[in-house]
């Protein structure tokens, strides 16, 4: 899939060429699968829509990651995963709607509805700007600067635009010193390549392993094992909370920051879990438990669609340097979709009776609610926080913080000098007033800068971890 991100917007004409590859796989999967009712050409069909999605998802929070505001980005890319879910929510609505009906018209009503979404998406492309970190990439500083300005709403002379495209200039030029880039150097320690790899793929693998689509799944089947009935509603319910706690969750992950909301998230997740298989272990087949199990795997689902889903996109979207950005979220989501075949292969041997199966039921939710615990321990220990800090300032903080549990109170090098600046300036207008404070000179800064819509991080001096 690095592949298809490598080539997007090669052409300028043609905007996002591995996006429109990845849909056109996506759709010849679907026609595969609508064109027959052989079990392997069927298989094969998913197959191969799966390699289109694997493009269109790589490429997805890469592209949101680099246009945004640093401000917003989490906000904006956290917006893949509200989008996600809301497709799953329209599949389960359809899917409900079709379920009845007779022949095969139940499952190819629905599989045909998908090349809708995926011509959809393919018309949008033409109305998205490129990524001027793209253009700078490949040497084309104008066309840079017109999709900077045309993605800030300001114009191509603005100071903001210039200053924001030599910081990107001066991020890649450094990158480029050391060469071109292949999938080993993926894997290097140079530039701490290594450690954001494990922490992108191990958030991505935490994600799955937290157990959501185990309900997602195989939810309508475990509620009627559990003795619920009307358990396809139920399944539905589900998906329809876990696109509207996508929603607050496009706000807290700016007013939290992406290490805290995690944190919460994962905390919160193993709570919901473990009461549900403490309580299917204790009180087994009451109406008690089977209302306990109903209402906390909603609040579990709501819990993971807002403090867990979310934020791991945004980490792993914004996480690696631009010179391996584009391989190394491909490797993460490779990750993501691997975990996710295996619980999904795996899961009714852990759940099912009979022989040859665990036969875990609600025991299940032990093993999902330890992962949760240990995802919390992991993103303390290892995640550091880059909410308000532009992605060429995430490679800066990598190399100057040496634990994560520290990155609170990093300071980009860029404000600390912004800062000294203005107070010898403020001193040198203000020859008779000795007294000016640092604070003072700070708090006028902070209402420039507010005027402009950018958010200042108070000044603490920091120490170099390049090396580590």
């Amino acid at each position: 899939m690095a592949k298809f991100v490598r080539i997007e917007g090669k052409k300028t004409q043609v905007k996002f060429r591995g996006l429109i590859i990845g849909s056109i796989i996506f759709m010849i999967g679907v026609a595969m699968q609508v064109a027959t009712v052989n079990a392997a050409l069927f298989a094969g069909g998913r197959f191969v829509a799966g390699f289109g999605t694997g493009a269109i998802s790589s490429i997805g929070p890469l592209y949101q990651a680099e246009i945004s505001p640093k401000h917003i980005r989490g906000t904006i890319t956290a917006g893949y995963h509200t989008a996600k879910t809301f497709g799953v929510l329209l599949a389960a609505i359809v899917n409900n709607s079709t379920k009845d009906r007779g022949g095969n018209s139940a499952y190819l009503i629905p599989i045909y509805i998908q090349f809708v979404w995926a011509i959809i998406l393919m018309s949008g492309f033409a109305f998205l700007p490129e990524s001027p970190r793209y253009f700078v990439k490949y040497g084309k500083r104008d066309k840079a600067r017109q999709a900077l300005a045309r993605i800030r709403h300001r114009d191509e002379d603005d100071a903001l635009v210039t200053s924001e495209l030599d910081e990107i200039e001066a991020s890649l030029e450094a990158e480029h010193s050391v060469g071109d880039v292949s999938v080993r150097d993926c894997f290097k320690r140079e530039n701490r390549q290594l450690y954001r790899l494990i922490l992108g793929m191990t958030v991505m693998a935490f994600s799955q392993l937290v157990g959501v689509n185990f309900i997602k799944y195989f939810g309508t089947d475990f509620f009627q094992q559990a003795g619920i009935t009307n358990s396809f509603v139920i399944s539905m319910a589900t998906n329809l909370v876990s696109f509207s706690m996508t929603i607050p969750a496009l706000y807290l992950i700016e007013r939290l920051g992406r290490r805290s909301f995690l944190i919460i998230g994962y905390i919160g997740s193993w709570i919901t879990q473990y009461t549900i298989a403490i309580v299917g272990l204790v009180a087994a087949g009451s109406d008690l438990a089977r209302k306990i199990l109903v209402s906390f795997s909603i609040l579990y689902i709501a819990i993971e669609s807002a403090g867990v889903g979310p934020p791991s996109l945004v980490i792993v979207g914004e996480v690696f340097p631009l010179r391996t950005r584009a391989k190394s979220i491909a490797l993460s989501l490779g990750c993501d979709y691997s975990w996710n075949f295996i619980i999904a292969l795996t899961t009714p041997y852990l759940v099912d009776s009979g022989p040859g199966n665990a036969n875990l039921g609600t025991n299940v939710f032990f093993i999902w609610g330890s992962c949760s615990l240990l995802g919390a321990i992991f993103v303390y220990a290892w995640v550091y926080e880059t909410k308000g800090l532009s992605l060429e300032q995430v490679d800066e903080l990598y190399n100057s913080v040496p634990f994560a549990w520290q990155s609170a109170g990093f300071v980009p090098r860029a404000i600390q000098d912004e800062n000294a600046l203005i107070l010898e300036l403020d001193k040198a207008i203000k020859p008779g007033d000795t007294n000016v404070s640092d604070d003072e000179v700070s708090a006028d800064h902070a209402t420039d800068l507010a005027e402009d819509g950018i958010q200042e991080i108070p000044s603490r001096p920091q120490q170099v971890w390049s090396s580590v």
